[in-house]
């Protein structure tokens, strides 16, 4: 196993995708199970929303070391600051989020793997040997996958996070839309999901080559009418070419020179969480990069001065449910729910929970969805799923009375795995 620390990063172009293969499940982090946090937790801190910030590329020369351009080898650690260039001659880099931050939202991106295998981010640099129980993305050979990630950093004047690859090789980007911090003053409110647009039913049609659609997310019939930036869960579907969709804040600064939230091949359905400032409008702009491709946006909760609850991470993410452990697969069309409190009882006041949710064993194409709870799916998606592929999404979502969520399963049996990143709470 090798270890690397990244010193110098950039700020680069959207990614470009390569090439996708859909025929194997990737690989997942061994089956396991913990409910105590213990100290595992970072102080509570308020959300900041930004304008997407590449901070790694191990692609390109700017984004690495010493200009030595290589993706990430099987079981390496890799450990990167959260900076990027202001200069290259000389070569001068200033922090993308500030030194008291506990916790930054990501965008991670796989492309050129060679095997089956994820990738785990955590504030912890690993110990050589190690292997990390929980997963932040899964990929297949060829495949380019995107998934946002919530991930407690190693603070300092230089705060960092980790990236661990499983097996083969692989590529990774990196683009930090936001971070929390004590300082900061925007709390989050989980919200029941809502679908906001959705372009193959609303009269707008699909997203054209180069095209952008605004989006009025700031409603006050929605409890969002202060929102500083919301969470969504956007869904490409019928896509015609391989592309990327980007989503940022409408307004006169247009769209970041940098950074794309779903990466889809085509003829495939892929959802992405989605965490973006709001416009002063109220108004989200999303950007199709080629092709054509039909849009779902659906609203999951918000932050801002309303907002009722800050966020703790977890410094190392926990598994909190596995159906192959229990051998018990989500059964068609029936709702498992998860835990979203410690058995240890050290996680008081939880309003809300920051989970990736993985699936695998699929047996029909259907899709998963996560809410709070209640005798009533809401009619969103989180995690849209076809056998032989192994999917991962993160999902932001309120709790229940009884310390609990709800995944709602449309479609044939399938094993459901999720790992807890962090939560909301009062206190």
């Amino acid at each position: 196993m090798r270890v690397r620390s990244a010193t110098t990063l950039t700020v680069l172009s959207a990614l470009s995708l390569s090439a996708l293969s859909l025929t194997a499940a990737p690989a997942l982090a061994a089956p396991a199970a913990s409910t105590a946090w213990g100290d595992n937790v970072t102080a509570a801190g308020g959300f900041v929303g930004m304008s997407p910030t590449r901070v790694l590329d191990t692609r390109d020369a700017y984004a690495v070391p010493n200009g030595m351009v290589r993706p990430l080898a099987a079981q390496e650690y890799y450990t990167t600051p959260l900076v990027a260039f202001s200069s290259h001659m000389p070569p001068t880099t200033y922090p993308v989020v500030p030194a008291d931050t506990t916790a930054v939202v990501v965008n991670v991106t796989a492309t050129n793997p060679t095997a089956n295998g994820y990738l785990s981010l955590s504030a912890a640099p690993g110990a050589p040997g190690s292997i990390p129980a929980a997963s932040s993305i899964n990929f297949a050979p060829g495949q380019t996958v995107s998934n946002l990630v919530t991930v407690a950093v190693t603070p300092g004047t230089r705060p960092t996070i980790t990236v661990f690859n499983s097996a083969g090789t692989t590529d990774v980007v990196l683009d930090v839309v936001g971070f929390y911090s004590p300082t900061a003053t925007d709390r989050h409110t989980a919200l029941t999901p809502t679908r906001l647009a959705d372009s193959r039913t609303d009269g707008t049609g699909p997203l054209g080559y180069g095209s952008v659609r605004t989006i009025q997310v700031a409603k006050p019939e929605l409890g969002t009418a202060d929102a500083h930036a919301v969470v969504l869960n956007v869904t490409a579907t019928d896509p015609t070419m391989n592309s990327f969709l980007t989503v940022y804040p409408d307004g006169p600064a247009g769209r970041p020179y940098q950074g794309s939230n779903v990466n889809f091949p085509a003829g495939r359905t892929v959802p992405n969480q989605v965490v973006v400032p709001v416009g002063a409008n109220g108004t989200i702009d999303i950007y199709n990069h080629v092709g054509s491709v039909n849009v779902i946006v659906d609203l999951v909760g918000y932050y801002g001065p309303s907002g009722t609850s800050l966020f703790r991470a977890l410094k190392t993410p926990v598994r909190t449910s596995d159906t192959r452990v229990t051998g018990s697969p989500l059964a068609a069309y029936s709702t498992e729910q998860v835990p979203a409190v410690a058995s240890d009882g050290s996680t008081p006041d939880v309003t809300a929970v920051e989970a990736n949710t993985t699936v695998t064993d699929v047996s029909s194409p259907g899709h998963l969805t996560v809410f709070p709870g209640g005798s009533t799916v809401p009619d969103t998606s989180t995690v849209n799923v076809d056998p032989g592929l192994t999917v991962a999404n993160s999902a932001t979502t309120g709790v229940a009375a009884d310390g609990t969520y709800s995944i709602h399963n449309h479609g044939g049996p399938l094993n459901v795995i999720t790992d807890l990143t962090g939560y909301f709470t009062t206190s």
